[in-house]
């Protein structure tokens, strides 16, 4: 898969792609000038994902007092 397909199907932005990449929670493997992920690999972030998306949603929540 390509960054495109990733930021796609996990619903993220290239800057977030790009924090993944850096921080090494996706690996990832370089041919010329763009970046390639396995599928697997996607799949398995999909939950980490998904769980920092909650966590921020909660935070919001707290800040404007409706939990």
């Amino acid at each position: 898969m390509d960054g495109q397909d990733v930021c796609l199907r996990l619903d993220i932005s290239p800057r977030t792609l790009q924090t993944l990449r850096d921080t090494g929670r996706l690996a990832f493997t370089r041919l010329q000038r763009k970046f390639y992920y396995k599928p697997g690999d996607v799949e398995k972030l999909m939950a980490y994902v998904g769980i920092r998306r909650k966590e921020k949603e909660v935070r919001e929540r707290r800040k404007n007092g409706n939990l």
